[in-house]
């Protein structure tokens, strides 16, 4: 455990640390100590180095994608925002914890508080925002405090608030605490959370860049994306695109977690193999079997798949996602069907009930797998799985839905023996099932018990 951390969060060695490297170094409660390890030099050189455009420019020429979910190019989100003509914007910083798996945006938050606030700074400051909120977890309660402490320091040193750094910049920051939905992280749907509605998403466009929050112009980012904003405006553009691949540049925050030796969160360069990360966690404790990554929207990858590069454009074509960067490696021991039924059931229980194809398509998703699992299916059940989980994508209202039925369907193409052995002779291959309990990999994930609604 890494101290000033939650226990249930544990930085790994190895890989490469960027954003990571001061945490345990600086204390997350102290302003100076942030300023003495570098904090703020990168807003101090935006707000009086830079113009609003040239920091939009920087950020687009280091390939910087959002790395909450989608991968969404962040200075294209910057520019739209920029370029509406508006007298208002606003911008936020998403620490709702839609995968409630990933422990990066958390380490954060509770490790270096002023590292996500000098980016959500830097990004009002360049898309020319006056508001600023944090949006955090109500259970992520360190968290929620030194981001709300940090906000505080930095509006009495004026780094935050009126006259930023004794410029003609203002930005106010708040904090905002919401309950812990797995919808709440999708950004429409945090929108109309706070602006005091139910937590749903919007149909769009228009996007949040053009109309968002009150209706004007909306940047939302989640917490490591800002830290990375402020990781390059401080070291260039340049020295951030020379990390990754083409098409997906830097380094990426993630959590390994399942059957492996040592699980805990590292920071890697995108396009790292899957097998390099899994010698990062020490292993696998037994017989590696899949990788599931991108937590409860991602897909199943076979251990004989391994050295697929963890990078954007290599998961999607392999059914799976980046996402917010959970990967759960199971063994011979771990059951792919149940385990498919496990992540339906989290995002059927965490539907917000606006579409019909989330509300009720995921049930039904649920109530085949349960079935099959009973050795009671329905003699078209493995056939409705694959034909209800397209449907369910195909006519998806947001991404979550939308990203809802991966673990069936990759489980579905690469371990289709382990469906029929279930279905047709009550027979479960790896010897884990118990009916439609949790399967034994996923008991210790309390952070994918089902939360309230946003």
């Amino acid at each position: 455990m890494t101290a000033g951390l939650s226990p249930q969060i544990r930085i790994l060695s190895g890989g490469e640390r960027r954003l990571l490297t001061d945490i345990g170094r600086v204390d997350p409660t102290s302003l100076s100590s942030a300023r003495q390890h570098g904090s703020y030099a990168a807003l101090e050189r935006a707000v009086t180095k830079l113009a609003p455009e040239e920091v939009i420019g920087e950020i687009e020429a280091a390939g910087l994608r959002g790395r909450g979910g989608s991968g969404f190019p962040t200075g294209e989100k910057w520019r739209a925002a920029r370029e509406q003509p508006a007298e208002r914007r606003i911008v936020v910083a998403n620490l709702m914890g839609a995968d409630p798996s990933a422990l990066g945006d958390r380490a954060l938050a509770e490790g270096h508080p002023h590292l996500v606030l000098e980016g959500l700074l830097i990004t009002a400051y360049a898309v020319g925002a006056s508001e600023a909120i944090v949006a955090v977890r109500r259970d992520w309660t360190e968290a929620a405090e030194r981001l709300r402490s940090a906000a505080a320091e930095a509006t009495d040193a004026h780094l935050a608030g009126y006259l930023v750094l004794g410029t003609d910049t203002s930005v106010q920051v708040s904090v905002w605490e919401g309950s812990g939905a797995y919808v709440a992280g999708e950004e429409t749907a945090l929108i109309n959370a706070l602006a005091g509605d139910r937590g749903m998403p919007a149909i769009r466009p228009p996007f949040p860049s053009t109309r968002g929050l009150h209706d004007v112009p909306t940047v939302v980012q989640n917490a490591e994306t800002l830290a990375h904003v402020a990781w390059i405006v401080a070291h260039s553009a340049d020295a951030f695109a020379s990390t990754g691949t083409e098409g997906s540049h830097g380094t990426k925050l993630v959590t390994l977690m399942g059957r492996v030796a040592q699980p805990g969160l590292i920071e890697v360069p995108l396009g790292t193999s899957l097998l390099d990360l899994l010698d990062m966690a020490g292993g696998g404790t037994g017989t590696t079997k899949a990788l599931f990554v991108g937590g409860p929207g991602g897909g199943a990858i076979d251990a004989g798949s391994l050295n697929l590069p963890y990078d954007y454009e290599s998961l999607e074509s392999a059914g799976a996602i980046i996402g917010s960067g959970s990967v759960l490696v199971t063994d011979t021991s771990t059951c792919m069907v149940d385990t498919a039924r496990f992540f339906v059931d989290f995002s059927a229980r965490e539907a917000c009930g606006k579409a019909v194809p989330c509300r009720i398509g995921t049930l039904r998703l649920r109530e085949a797998l349960d079935r099959i699992l009973a050795a009671t299916p329905r003699p078209n059940d493995i056939a409705l799985l694959r034909e209800l989980s397209r449907k369910v994508s195909d006519t998806a209202l947001c991404k979550l839905e939308r990203l809802a039925s991966g673990p069936i369907l990759t489980t579905l193409d690469r371990f289709p023996e382990e469906y029929r052995a279930h279905a047709e002779r009550g027979e479960c291959l790896a010897g884990a099932c118990r009916g439609t309990d949790l399967p034994p990999l996923l008991e210790p994930l309390d952070g994918l018990a089902p939360a309230s609604d946003a």
